[in-house]
């Protein structure tokens, strides 16, 4: 997707699971803790951004849209 889109923004809509996968592979931590916290809850937000070929994790699982939940 990246060397597709080399500016601009992506939008992408996926299940937490497969989110969590990549997070894990953006932080370089083992698929091992992919059920650790933090919980990625439905219609969560999470925008990572990629600068210079570094990225930066901005929002990792936020809920503060939502009522009556929160994040672990």
């Amino acid at each position: 997707m990246i060397s597709k889109h080399k500016s601009g923004n992506i939008l992408v809509v996926t299940h937490s699971v497969i989110l969590k996968s990549l997070l894990m592979y953006v932080k370089g931590k083992s698929i091992k803790d992919l059920w650790a916290p933090p919980f990625i809850h439905d219609t969560s937000l999470t925008i990572l951004e990629i600068k210079d070929g570094m990225h930066h994790l901005l929002s990792e699982g936020d809920v503060s849209h939502l009522n009556n939940v929160t994040s672990v």
